[in-house]
């Protein structure tokens, strides 16, 4: 019997009754937990499926002596031990572009959301009521409000991600710029976008969004440096990942009046009460649209990652090779 062990959500993974493979041995173990338990409980396993951020460090890869694969429910995959698990011999897949076009869909409306000053006016009325009301209104009336076709909207990353957005953003007519490590240039002049340095987009964009994984190269992308080659209250949308942001650098600038920012992301998950998003002054609050890291957990999402998931999970123990492979096996 192939023994699978889960370290995702139940109710996530069994509420939509989405079928698994006849006769396997699925259980779903006690995590977050120590290392030690979580070799304990996985030691057996012919396949692991686990959270996007779930952490699989060296120490517990090298006691997985059954394990075949690890399958990512989700596209992340950073906190597996990617070096470890390929000298285990260990597939580590993930579920790429399962949820770009959910993610993508968030990141527009943190856009529209900080661009029309939308969590401001909503605390403003939540508190005060009527008199809210009149003042956002009046508010409104002195600093005016931008269209998004008007914008010029800058993507860092142009994977899956960044080309639903893509696709999304031409319906509302604004210029779009891109920046990557591989130049897309068919897709580029098939959108009318413009390819540039990442330097060439924090100076030119007035919409910064964010859709690269958490490497060396990508951390801290977002700090003091480059948030003051950006133009006066530009807009920085994160839902990929919350390493990719300086915390202090980001909060600074929000308090200041410098920026908006739109986040689904944060580092570390779980946060921490005292993390600086979480204690903003008055003015970096209104300039914050946030959410909880909910752009690619859609029920639609969650449905076609069990069954791609599934999918390859039984590839890997028919003796097949399965997709979307991470760690270079």
């Amino acid at each position: 019997m192939v023994k699978v062990r889960v370290t995702c959500n139940k109710n996530i993974i069994e509420r939509f009754g989405v079928k698994k493979p006849e006769g396997w041995d699925f259980q779903y173990i006690n995590y977050p937990c120590s290392d030690e338990e979580l070799v304990a409980q996985c030691k057996d396993a012919d396949i692991i499926f686990c959270g996007p951020v779930d952490h699989f460090r060296k120490e517990v890869v090298e006691q997985l002596d059954n394990c075949k694969l690890i399958h990512s429910l989700g596209v992340g995959f950073d906190k597996i031990d990617l070096a470890a698990t390929k000298e285990k011999g260990i597939f580590v897949c993930n579920n790429r572009a399962v949820n770009a076009v959910p993610v993508a869909e968030l990141a527009v409306g943190h856009m529209i959301s900080c661009l029309r000053r939308m969590p401001e006016a909503d605390a403003l009325i939540k508190a005060k009521g009527v008199d809210g009301f009149n003042e956002s209104f009046k508010s409104y009336q002195v600093k005016g409000q931008s269209e998004l076709s008007s914008r010029v909207v800058g993507l860092v990353g142009l994977g899956a991600i960044g080309h639903a957005a893509v696709k999304m953003l031409k319906a509302f007519g604004c210029t779009i710029k891109y920046y990557d490590v591989f130049r897309d240039e068919e897709f580029e002049k098939e959108h009318g976008l413009e390819y540039c340095t990442y330097e060439e987009i924090l100076e030119t964009c007035d919409i910064i969004s964010y859709h690269v994984p958490v490497l060396d190269s990508t951390r801290n992308m977002v700090r003091k440096e480059t948030i003051d080659k950006m133009k006066q209250d530009a807009i920085i949308i994160n839902v990929a990942r919350g390493e990719i942001v300086n915390n202090e650098d980001l909060a600074e600038a929000l308090n200041n009046g410098r920026i908006f920012a739109g986040l689904d992301v944060i580092a570390p998950e779980p946060p921490t009460a005292d993390h600086p998003i979480f204690n903003l002054n008055e003015t970096g609050k209104a300039r914050l649209s946030i959410t909880p890291h909910i752009a690619g957990t859609t029920d639609d999402a969650f449905i076609r990652m069990s069954e791609w998931s599934y999918e390859n999970m039984v590839r890997v123990m028919n003796g097949e090779r399965p997709i979307n492979i991470v760690n270079g096996l």
